[in-house]
């Protein structure tokens, strides 16, 4: 009987370090994941994150909502400038036929910029790691965003990836 209870408690103190742990990481892998998703070079400072869920479950990410903002130094920017046009990201402004197609209010980035560029993206599924991405426009219903904006003046990115599953 007292084994039984030693074994139990001993899994839920496992369980309980294990969580704790589990969303600092996912962060991690999830910052990761943003900065390759969108081209950002090594050295652009991560100004502000924010992860929804904020809790991960057995793996699960419905629902899933990330926000992050990079500046990026002068060398940084103008680098950045020629690989993402050569990565698909286009000119802003927005065009108002891309804006009404995104299906996510208050999506958090900038959508009013005018300096700069843009992309937009979508995944079908696996939004982070997706083995394919399409232009927003080319697909009739959204399920999910991968959006970008680049101030070249303020050398600021803002990004935003939503799942609407």
């Amino acid at each position: 009987m007292w084994k039984r209870v030693l074994i139990m408690a001993a899994c839920c103190g496992l369980s309980l370090a294990l969580n704790g742990c589990a969303q600092p990481l996912q962060d991690m892998i999830d910052r990761a994941a943003l900065r390759a998703l969108f081209g950002l070079p090594a050295g652009a400072e991560l100004v502000e994150y924010q992860g929804f869920p904020s809790m991960v479950g057995f793996g699960q990410r419905e629902g899933l909502r990330l926000r992050a903002v990079y500046d990026l130094s002068q060398a940084e920017a103008a680098a950045f400038l020629e690989q993402a046009r050569d990565g698909g990201w286009q000119p802003l402004p927005i065009s108002a036929g891309l804006l009404r197609h995104i299906p996510f209010r208050e999506f958090p980035v900038p959508l009013d910029r005018t300096r700069g560029l843009f992309v937009c993206r979508t995944a079908g599924d696996q939004v982070l790691h997706p083995a394919r991405t399409v232009d927003c426009l080319e697909v009739r219903h959204l399920n999910d965003l991968i959006f970008g904006v680049f101030d070249s003046v303020e050398r600021r990115v803002w990004i935003g990836v939503q799942a609407g599953y």
